[in-house]
């Protein structure tokens, strides 16, 4: 079973009736169990794609039946972001094998979402930090993380509603995600700056946002206060760079984000269907760093390879190389495939490194993998 049919049954089993979940191992649920929960997440939705980016979002969870609404819809669709990303914390989990649970922070922690996802995909044992400045939505994440079917179960559960009190280099993994969208210029900042003096020896951060243009671009930048301001905190997904963001340079509109084609589950598609929403494909925008990681090799591809009279071209960017790469059609070959079949946040050894038209003999070779992204990242006239 995958993890995230694991986390929608369990939302249903706590948060649905027991008729619900007869109905939902035989099929769709009766939507007069879900049809008081539709409203309640279309102003969820809408006041989540009105708000402004640099804004301070003004919670629109502000009871149990909202809290329940946006669980049941938007839990399996941001878990999925996550657990997208677990192989990179596996690193973390045997580290933090040596002295004892992998310790993690979770600002912005929603209904556990982040929790769930390590708790249905990892075998290390986890102590969490959530942190949650709505009261229902706090509640609600307190009950589904203590209570979720794993057979490791959870080392420590601690639900704050702010950092205050917390130690500095505490945390093995430290999340943020969908939270920057929603907080204030200077407020995003000093948050950030937080964040980073949190992470432990070797740890991580990781920033995770909606795939939409402004918030996407406003994370680009923040991006690029990690760099400057925390130099400690080596940027390895999707950056192999620690300078400033080329595409920000470079342009004021594009904008690096990847998209993940995901099977709904039951339920989830269910939800999307009386909502006439479509998530059939998610969009999203990350960035990880780690403490004291070494900036990998190659180059990192950033739009889907594409066929052009001139040959295969694709946007691709690395340490001290940014701009569109091509193979030139008298120079495919098998020593060039990789380029022509990368996916977009497919990381490439390339030799030598080239942008513009590649040179004679040069061999590329796929050396990360995101078998699942094969939509543009940048939207391209």
């Amino acid at each position: 079973m995958s993890a995230l049919i694991r986390i929608e049954q369990h939302l249903i089993a706590s948060l649905l009736s027991q008729e619900a979940q007869a109905q939902y191992a035989l099929g769709d649920i009766a939507k007069k169990q879900l049809s008081p929960y539709v409203e309640v997440l279309r102003d969820i939705s809408a006041a989540y794609v009105s708000h402004t980016s640099g804004t301070r979002l003004s919670s629109p969870i502000e009871s149990s039946v909202a809290a329940t609404a946006y669980a049941l819809y938007y839990t399996p669709i941001n878990a999925s972001k996550i657990l997208h990303f677990t192989e990179i914390f596996n690193s973390a989990t045997t580290s933090a094998s040596e002295r004892g649970p992998l310790r993690v922070l979770d600002l912005g922690c929603g209904p556990g979402t982040a929790g769930l996802a390590l708790l249905a995909s990892l075998k290390h044992q986890l102590a969490l930090t959530c942190v949650e400045r709505s009261t229902p939505m706090r509640t609600l994440a307190n009950t589904l993380l203590a209570s979720f079917p794993t057979e490791t179960p959870l080392a420590e559960l601690s639900m704050r509603d702010s950092l205050d009190g917390l130690t500095e280099h505490s945390f093995d993994v430290v999340i943020a995600a969908n939270v920057f969208a929603e907080l204030a210029h200077g407020t995003a900042e000093s948050t950030l700056d937080a964040l980073a003096r949190f992470v432990s020896s070797d740890g991580y951060l990781m920033l995770l946002e909606p795939g939409q243009p402004h918030h996407t671009r406003r994370l680009m930048t923040l991006r690029d206060r990690v760099t400057t301001h925390h130099g400690h905190l080596t940027p390895i997904f999707p950056c192999l760079r620690a300078d400033p963001c080329p595409m920000l340079l470079s342009s004021e509109t594009d904008w690096c984000h990847g998209v993940l084609e995901w099977k709904q589950p039951p339920l989830h598609r269910q939800l999307d269907d009386m909502l006439s929403f479509n998530k059939h494909r998610i969009k999203f925008s990350c960035f990880i760093f780690q403490d004291g990681a070494e900036l990998a090799d190659g180059v990192r591809v950033l739009t889907p390879p594409e066929k052009t009279r001139a040959g295969i071209e694709a946007l691709i960017c690395g340490e001290g190389v940014y701009g569109i790469g091509r193979i030139p059609k008298r120079r495919r070959s098998d020593k060039t495939r990789a380029f022509e079949k990368a996916g977009v946040f497919d990381r490439l050894a390339t030799a030598p490194i080239f942008t513009g038209d590649a040179p004679d003999g040069v061999t590329i070779e796929n050396r990360y993998r995101f078998a699942s992204q094969r939509q543009p990242m940048k939207d391209r006239p």
